[in-house]
């Protein structure tokens, strides 16, 4: 889980930054935002859809799917 966080972080950082049109929220808002999709990573109640999820698979090898995301989080992957 934390590599994942890590990495999301990172993504969603860079998402933002370069795709402003598409985020409610600006850069300052990240690290908050961080903490409720780690939240929701441990509930398993996350929605992997946008470029930050996309990319943090891409960067970790993971499938771009909730089976394959979830495995990893639970560190079964």
């Amino acid at each position: 889980m934390d590599k994942f966080i890590e990495v999301y972080a990172r993504m969603l950082l860079k998402a933002v930054q370069e795709n402003r049109k598409d985020y409610s929220y600006n850069e300052h808002e990240v690290p908050m935002i961080v903490d409720r999709m780690k939240a929701a990573f441990q509930r398993g109640s996350y929605n992997k859809d946008g470029l930050a999820i996309k990319w943090t698979c891409k960067e970790l090898g993971i499938k771009y799917t909730y089976s394959a995301i979830n495995q990893y989080l639970k560190g079964v992957a």
